[in-house]
């Protein structure tokens, strides 16, 4: 009988742009993640936009962690 792959854990850190266009990586097997991996959105205190996600990358299966930040403004 075959061994289970245990399960890892990750942190992301990213901007919500580049998670829409799957630009963020899963960091234990660099696989690309974005809304098409069914994150789970953390609710707000206020009900503002949500700025973390957790959600399983689909091919190592590890729990992930995503804190979206908010990209600089030009001055």
């Amino acid at each position: 009988m075959p061994r289970k792959k245990r399960d890892g854990f990750g942190d992301v850190v990213t901007t919500r742009e580049a998670f829409a266009r799957d630009e963020s990586r899963c960091p234990s097997c660099r696989r690309p993640i974005g809304p098409s991996g069914n994150p789970s959105y953390v609710q707000t205190l206020g009900g503002g936009p949500s700025t973390m996600a957790t959600m399983r990358c689909g091919r190592c299966n590890a729990m992930l962690t995503v804190r979206f930040e908010e990209q600089p403004q030009p001055q």
